[in-house]
């Protein structure tokens, strides 16, 4: 068989085998996929290119809302875009006084309130505003959320 022939057999079979596999059913979209941002709980681990002294400031995702802790104030607003894109309500706080965590929290309550996007990729989210970002882990729980003891003592470090 000439060599030409071999190869336009070959391709024939390749793009058969394209064809056949563009047929498998794709796989439901989970209820939790939040155009590709994954709802649930995280830590914040990151704002301004720094990290954080404490992993004490959470968020949630939900469908159309966030919703987390601070080092002192909880906090929650709906989400008036589809994620990935973010336009928060004026964030609902809790008004507790926060002592030498004020600014930290102020902060990140202002970085949160003017994101415009989120980004998910490798268990890390971004949440993006005009002039920073916030970053955070995947996977934190309630109990994960309380600040221990420990914790308090390496902040002062």
């Amino acid at each position: 068989m000439p060599r030409l022939a071999r190869l336009g057999t070959f391709g024939a079979l390749t793009a058969a085998a394209f064809a056949l596999a563009a047929c498998e059913p794709t796989p439901p979209v989970s209820p939790d996929d939040r155009g590709f941002i994954p709802g649930g709980d995280y830590a914040l681990v990151g704002m301004d290119g720094a990290t954080v002294p404490l992993r004490n400031m959470t968020l949630t995702i939900a469908e159309s809302s966030v919703s987390g802790r601070g080092p002192c104030n909880g906090y929650g607003a709906k989400n008036n875009a589809e994620l990935p894109l973010v336009a928060l309500s004026p964030l609902q706080k809790t008004n507790v006084p926060c002592g030498k965590n004020t600014t930290i929290e102020n902060r990140f309550f202002s970085v949160l309130q003017s994101a415009t996007e989120m980004e998910y990729y490798g268990g890390v989210l971004k949440v993006k505003s005009p002039l920073t970002w916030l970053i955070f882990e995947r996977g934190v729980t309630g109990a994960q959320a309380q600040v221990t003891a420990v914790d308090q003592a390496r902040a002062g470090q």
